[in-house]
Parts: C-alpha cells; structure tokens; sequence
C-alpha cells in the first residue's frame, strides 16, 4: 500500500478527531517479500530423453524446454564440467571459441562460423548454426547414459543446469603415491576423439574416489578442481550368447537384458566394453562366461572384464584353435577340388594366416608378466581371427589377421582381403568336392 504518512495517520486516527499536523513528505511503503523457493535434483540420464525434450516444457519459463534452455545458455547458467556453454552476444561475439571435455573438443567454433560438437561417438553434430549447435551440445550432454545432472529450480522453474561428462578406461595397472595416482592402459585408444590417454595423466588424491585397482574399470574427468578418478562399481556375473533366427546376437547377463552406457569408451579396448565381449564368446563358442560387469550410474554397464578367468580361457582357446589346425585340410589348389567331397578346407594363406594368430596368442600366454587383461586382449584377437563373420564390422575392424584397419590412424592403412571372415567360418563354408 502506498500512502503518504500524513494520509495513513488521519486514517489511524479517525476522522472525528480534532488533530493538527505537520506536513510530511511521501514514503512508499514496499511489500514483504515472499521467500523463493530453490531446489537442486538429480536427473540419470537415460539415453532417450534429453533436457530439451518436450515432456520438460513444464519446468521451463514460457513452457518450451528449447527457448528455457537457450535463454539459460544466454545468461551463463548452462554449465558442463564447470564450464559455462559459450554465448553470443547482439554483436556476434563469443564468449569462447570452444568447450572442452576432458581435454578434447567438446563444442567449437569452426573456420566458416558454423559450430561442431563431438560429445560421443553417438551424440555429434557438424558445421550447424550457433543457435542449433548449442541447443543440440547441451541436449547430447544429457543424453550421455550413465551420467546424472544437477538442474536448479526456483519456484518450480529450472534456472540452472550443470553436468558433469565421465569417460571410461580400463585400468591395467594402478599406481598410488603420496600425492597423486596414475594408471595405465593396454593400447593406445581408438581415435574416436583428441582426448590425451589417461596413462598420461596424474590424479591428486583429494580428487580419487573408490580406492581404483589394478584390472578395474575407472571413470574419470576434468572440471575445474582438475582431473578426477573413480573406481566404477562391480559385481559378479555370468554371461551368456545366442544367436536367433534373424542373425542376431541376443546378449544376456545372468539371464536378463542389460543397458549399455553412452559414455566415452575411447580408452577402454574392445574386450572390456559392453558388447564386443559377447561377440568373442560367439566366435570362439563360448557360453556362460563368469566376468565381471562394471557400472557407472545404477544399472548402467560400462564394460566387463574376466579377471582371474582370463588365463584359463586362453589356455582352452588356443587349444581349440590348434585343434582347428589340425583338422582342417589345406587345398593346394585353392578351390577345394582336392580334397574329400564333404571334408572342410582352407587355402594355404589362410592356414598360414591363422597359425601366426595362435602363435602370437601362445606368446602372450607363456609371457610371465602379463596381465589378466592382456591375457584377455589376445583371448578376443585370437576368437576375431577363428570366428569372425563375414563383413561384420567387429569382425574386420582392426583385424590384423582377416581384416582392416590402420591400428586406429597409429600405424599405417591395411587390408588383408578376408573381409572379417575367420578361419574356421571359412572352413565351414569350404567343402571338398573330390569324390
């Protein structure tokens, strides 16, 4: 209510009343005000429905999760890793060319003015308009599936979002100092992103969390208290494979479905990632496989891995496969019209080919100082070359023995010809035909 004094005097008073005043000047009289309410939640990311979905219209000013988001983003409210999405201003200025993520490009500016983003191998966009590619960046951040993110409401409204992007290795060795740990991995990534490896790294040991091992899976990242380290949570399981009658392979831990993540498995070799482990199963005929699954959000797998069981395993590979050798016939001729009608064949390279893979497999297994991962790592090169299926991407990818690649840009372009197809699918498909 705004009254001069003297008006809200005379009113007090009452008007039958003999009274003389001075003459005050107004003062406005401000309302309470009401207190806002804040709250902070807690959103898993699931891989299907990101911040800008329409079904968060509801907690976004004006009713529309895109314009809410991008006004945020304006105000500097967006922030991912601690960093605030760079805005632009009614001059076309930047407050950054760039976002990081863990030291790789997260969100930039390119030369002709449009904006790429590489948030994972699944979630990226190029040459799109700074309107889009922000809007689309922070989208892809919250579709990362074993993540969660913070969104700040006030009176109901979101206000703020914040996330924070993990990636994921697997740790082959683990050193604690005083100070600081580090660990180590078995290769050198796979190209998917300008990420630096995490062998390279340090980790202060206010930031560790989950007391990492040696042979675990880790997640870590980069904010503005430096880089952080995270043992990812474990338990133990068997695994089982099928294929079914469209060709599919039907994965199943402890007899049920599992959900993979949408994270960064850059660091993390093939045999320790969600899916290609079942695939080597397959190749090599494996079944119920006792491993490890390893998590990053409830419920969210991020990798398995054989432990203890990864030597023995190899052990009965290479026994496998040297029992291919053996039995499968060599045509000299190449077609098979020397051999025995109905008796499996292969051509003399593929023998030879397939001879080195049980060799080097054998070299890893008689090696004193390797690791139950590498012990691993040769396990799945070894089901790759005897199993591989024709043209399927991870049969041929980086197949040194009956595929191609080029070690992931490391090394120089190669291809062997065989297009993934491993020795004892060959064999099976190569029957003799001398009667």
């Amino acid at each position: 209510m705004n009254k001069s004094r003297r008006g809200f005097i005379g009113s007090a008073l009452g008007s039958g009343l003999a009274t003389s005043f001075v003459s005050m000047p107004s003062v406005a009289i401000a309302a309470p005000r009401q207190a806002r309410h804040v709250t902070t939640k807690t959103v898993n990311a699931d891989g299907a429905i990101g911040i800008t979905d329409a079904s968060y219209d509801s907690l976004f000013s004006g009713g529309n999760a895109k314009r809410g988001v991008a006004a945020l983003i304006a105000v500097g409210a967006v922030k991912i890793n601690d960093v605030p999405v760079p805005t632009v201003n009614s001059g076309g200025e930047c407050s950054a060319d760039q976002l990081d993520i863990n030291g790789g490009s997260g969100l930039w500016k390119n030369a002709d003015g449009t904006w790429s983003y590489n948030v994972q191998v699944l979630l990226q966009g190029s040459h799109q308009s700074y309107a889009d590619a922000v809007i689309n960046f922070t989208n892809a951040v919250t579709l990362m599936r074993g993540i969660s993110y913070r969104i700040t409401l006030t009176d109901g409204v979101v206000t703020a979002i914040d996330a924070t992007v993990k990636d994921v290795a697997f740790a082959n060795t683990v050193s604690k100092g005083r100070n600081s740990t580090t660990f180590t991995i078995v290769g050198h990534g796979d190209g998917s992103t300008n990420k630096p490896n995490p062998s390279t790294l340090s980790f202060p040991s206010a930031n560790v969390e989950g007391h990492p091992h040696s042979q675990d899976v880790v997640l870590y990242w980069k904010d503005a208290e430096g880089w952080h380290l995270q043992r990812a949570v474990g338990r133990n399981v068997v695994l089982s494979v099928s294929l079914d009658s469209a060709g599919d392979l039907t994965e199943l831990v402890n007899g049920a479905a599992f959900t993979d993540s949408r994270l960064t498995l850059q660091y993390s070799q093939p045999w320790n990632r969600p899916t290609q482990p079942f695939r080597a199963m397959y190749w090599m005929g494996e079944n119920n496989v006792r491993a490890i699954q390893w998590f990053a959000t409830t419920g969210v797998t991020v990798g398995f891995s054989r432990g203890a069981g990864a030597k023995p395993a190899l052990t009965a590979a290479i026994r496998k496969a040297s029992a291919a050798l053996d039995t499968v016939a060599v045509s000299s001729a190449g077609d098979g019209s020397d051999v025995a009608k109905g008796e499996m064949w292969v051509t003399q390279a593929y023998h030879d080919i397939f001879a080195k893979a049980v060799a080097d497999a054998q070299a890893v297994l008689d090696d004193g100082s390797a690791t139950n991962d590498e012990y691993e790592g040769a396990l799945y090169l070894l089901s790759q070359a005897y199993g591989g299926q024709t043209g399927d991407r991870f049969s041929w990818l980086e197949n040194t023995y009956f595929g191609s690649g080029d070690d992931y840009g490391t090394g120089p372009a190669f291809d062997t010809g065989y297009n993934g197809t491993g020795f004892w699918t060959f064999a099976q498909a190569n029957l003799g035909t001398t009667v």
